[in-house]
């Protein structure tokens, strides 16, 4: 029997938990540094970029994950707790960031695929809590197939939500970053730090 009530707790969970893991405001701190001496239109087009390049790898491995484990021998149980322990390195990491500029200090000049796309927005602590959150909604699938498929679209529309989050932080990062300021990117920072460290417990 399909139970809707669970399919739309664990959608809402999906896009909770991508967005936070992904941290677009960190991205935006990164952008404003890796992109101050470019232009409107250069600063469109790499957005533009970053978030096509950051789509396609997370729905690659939303679609594909399950199965690049089987092909290499992996278990979602030694993936889950390996997972486990990138989120919370991953959240570490978070609860004491570096500034902006010391994170942008030794960065290639194509910034839209690294670092803007990987490992920012679709980073391994992205990828690891896409592939693992659809394992969940293929068991689901496997109990009641309706169920199933409406967990897996809440991970596309998680990670579609994902994106738009990110768009529109990167687009208004100058905004974002003067209302924010540096000690305010750190506090808002270590709270998604905190939220990230409870998700890989």
């Amino acid at each position: 029997m399909t139970d809707y009530a669970q399919a739309l707790t664990f959608s809402i969970g999906a896009i909770i938990a991508i967005i936070v893991i992904s941290n677009p405001i960190s991205t935006s701190a990164i952008f404003i540094a890796l992109t101050e001496r470019m232009s409107r239109k250069q600063k469109q087009a790499t957005i533009k970029k970053s978030l096509t390049y950051s789509a396609g790898i997370l729905i690659l491995f939303a679609v594909s994950g399950l199965l690049l484990f089987k092909v290499f021998g992996f278990s979602i149980g030694a993936f889950r707790i390996a997972g486990g322990v990138l989120l919370f390195t991953t959240a570490v990491g978070m609860l004491n960031p570096k500034t902006s500029q010391e994170e942008a200090s030794d960065v290639p000049d194509n910034v839209a695929l690294i670092p803007l796309s990987i490992p920012f927005t679709a980073g391994p602590g992205t990828i690891v809590t896409v592939v693992v959150l659809m394992s969940e909604a293929e068991t689901k699938l496997n109990i009641d197939l309706v169920t199933g498929i409406l967990c897996a679209l809440g991970i596309f529309i998680g990670i579609a939500t994902c994106l738009g989050v990110t768009y529109v932080m990167l687009a208004n990062s100058e905004f974002i970053d003067g209302v924010l300021k540096e000690g305010g990117r750190r506090v808002v920072t270590t709270l998604m730090g905190l939220i990230v460290m409870a998700i890989a417990i």
